[in-house]
C-alpha cells in the first residue's frame, strides 16, 4: 500500500510537470513515455529550434497555472503527512519527491509573475546557493593569462587572440566531433555497465544562428538503447574546450548516459518519477554537475591525461599546432572562473546590483566576452538566469562530493553508475548523503 501511495503521488508530479510545460517550453530535458518507444511519424526537422523529441500533446492537460500551483501544494503537502510515518527505506524517495514538488512549485510561481532574490531563486529550482563569490580570483587569473598567454596587447587581446588559436575549422568539425565522440562512448562502455550500442549519430551543419549549439532528434529507445542523433552548428564558434563540453557533458557518459540509467531504472522499478526530468529540478543540477565532473573521471581526474586526449584527438584532427595544448590546464581554469563571472553578472542582473552596462563592462574587462559585444552576452545569459548556479556550482559541489565520499576513481565511476539510478537531490549531495 505505501508503494502504491507513492507511485501515485509520484504520477502527479509528473502530470504537473508536463501539464506546466504548456507555459514554459524548455523545461523538459528528458520524459520517457513508456519501457518501449519508437518515432512513427515524420513530425520532425534538422533545421528549427525545436527539441522534437515527444508529441506528449494529450499528456498537457487543460490546467492554468493557478492550478498547478494550488495541486502542487496540496501534493507537497500530503508528502509532508506520508513523510511522518515513511519507513527507512523510502526516505530518500520521499525527500526525492518533496524536492521536486517544491521545485515545481517555485518554477509556476516565478512563471505567475512572483519575484525572488536570486540566492531564493536557485534555492527552490535547484536546491543549490552559490555562495559569494571572492573577485579577487578574476583578478588572479588575468594575471597568469596575461604572463602565459603568447602575443602583444593587453590581456584580453591575448585572450581574445588564444580562443581564435584554439578554434575549429568547419571543415575540420565532423571529423573532431565524431572521434571524440567515439573516445567518450569507449570510454562510458568501459566504465559503466552499459551496453555500449547507444553512441549516437553526429552530423554538422548551419543551424539557423550561430547561438544555436546543436539540434538534437530522439528517434526511438528500449531497455538498454537510445536511438539519438545530434546535429552541431557549423556557425557555432567552437574551440577545443567547447569540444570537450558538448561532446562528454551533453552526451556519453554524460546527459545520454544518465537518462539511459533512469530509462533503465524507470523500468526495473515502475517509478513514475524516473521517467521524467525537468530543466528547473534539483535531479537535472546533478545530472548537470555530475555530466560536467565525468569528464575528468574519463581521463582519471588527471588534467594531464586530458590535455593528451586534447592533444591528439582535437588539436591534430582540427589542425591546430599542438605546442598550444600545453596552456590547456590554464585555459580550463580560465574557462571555470569564467562561468563564475557569468554567474556574478546573473545574479547582479536578478538582483538589481548591477546594470547592463556594468554586467557587459565587467564581461569584457576580464575577457568573458569579446570587446564590444558585452551587451549581447549579459541578454543572452538573462535567458536563462539560473544556468552557471546549475551547471557551474553544481558540477563543484558534485566535484567535492565524489572526492570525498568515493576518492579513488574506480569508486568514482562505481558511484556515479549507482547514483544515476538513484533518488539523488542536491541537497544530499552537498550534506555527503551515501546513495
Amino acid at each position: 500500500m505505501a508503494e502504491a501511495a507513492l507511485n501515485a503521488m509520484a504520477r502527479q508530479l509528473v502530470d504537473l510537470t508536463l501539464c506546466k510545460t504548456r507555459y514554459d517550453a524548455w523545461d523538459l530535458q528528458w520524459y520517457t513515455q513508456g519501457p518501449f518507444w519508437r518515432r512513427t511519424n515524420m513530425r520532425y526537422s534538422r533545421e528549427y529550434k525545436i527539441i522534437p523529441d515527444y508529441e506528449i500533446g494529450d499528456a498537457k492537460h487543460g490546467k492554468t497555472l493557478e492550478n498547478i500551483l494550488d495541486e502542487s501544494e496540496v501534493l507537497g503537502q500530503n508528502l509532508e503527512q506520508y513523510k511522518k510515518t515513511a519507513k527507512s527505506e523510502e526516505m530518500q524517495r520521499v525527500d526525492y519527491l518533496i524536492d521536486h514538488v517544491k521545485n515545481l512549485n517555485i518554477r509556476t510561481r516565478l512563471l505567475l509573475g512572483e519575484t525572488f532574490s536570486f540566492d531564493e531563486m536557485t534555492e527552490g529550482l535547484y536546491c543549490l546557493r552559490a555562495p559569494a563569490c571572492d573577485y579577487r580570483k578574476f583578478d588572479r587569473i588575468l594575471e597568469k593569462m596575461n604572463q602565459a598567454l603568447p602575443g602583444g596587447g593587453t590581456v584580453q587581446e591575448k585572450i581574445s587572440t588564444f580562443r581564435r588559436t584554439l578554434a575549429i575549422p568547419p571543415e575540420n568539425l565532423l571529423k573532431v566531433i565524431r572521434e571524440s565522440t567515439q573516445v567518450f562512448h569507449e570510454i562510458a562502455g568501459a566504465r559503466m555497465d552499459v551496453t555500449g550500442n547507444s553512441m549516437p549519430r553526429v552530423r554538422v551543419r548551419e543551424l539557423p544562428n550561430k547561438d544555436m549549439v546543436f539540434l538534437s532528434i530522439l528517434f526511438g529507445y528500449d531497455y538498454n538503447h537510445i536511438e539519438y542523433e545530434r546535429n552541431f552548428n557549423l556557425l557555432y564558434p567552437w574551440t577545443v574546450d567547447k569540444v570537450m563540453e558538448y561532446v562528454g557533458h551533453e552526451m556519453e557518459p554524460g546527459h545520454l548516459t544518465y537518462f539511459e540509467k533512469r530509462l533503465q531504472t524507470m523500468i526495473d522499478t515502475c517509478w513514475p518519477e524516473m521517467s521524467i526530468v525537468s530543466q528547473f529540478s534539483t535531479s537535472n543540477a546533478f545530472g548537470e554537475g555530475s555530466a560536467r565532473h565525468a569528464i575528468s573521471m574519463s581521463f582519471d581526474n588527471s588534467m594531464e591525461k586530458q590535455v593528451e586526449f586534447e592533444k591528439e584527438i582535437i588539436f591534430k584532427n582540427a589542425g591546430i599546432d599542438e605546442k598550444y595544448a600545453e596552456l590547456m590546464p590554464l585555459w580550463h581554469e580560465y574557462c571555470e572562473l569564467e562561468g563564475y563571472g557569468k554567474l556574478e553578472v546573473s545574479r547582479g542582473r536578478w538582483d538589481h546590483a548591477l546594470s547592463r552596462e556594468e554586467g557587459a563592462r565587467f564581461l569584457e574587462q576580464y575577457g568573458f566576452a569579446e570587446p564590444g559585444t558585452g551587451i549581447e552576452s549579459v541578454d543572452h545569459l538573462a535567458e536563462d538566469d539560473g544556468h552557471f548556479v546549475a551547471h557551474d556550482y553544481s558540477r563543484d559541489v558534485v566535484r567535492d562530493y565524489f572526492n570525498t565520499v568515493a576518492p579513488d576513481v574506480e569508486q568514482q565511476w562505481k558511484l556515479y553508475e549507482r547514483i544515476c539510478c538513484a533518488h539523488v537531490t542536491m541537497k544530499g549531495i552537498r550534506e555527503k548523503v551515501i546513495y
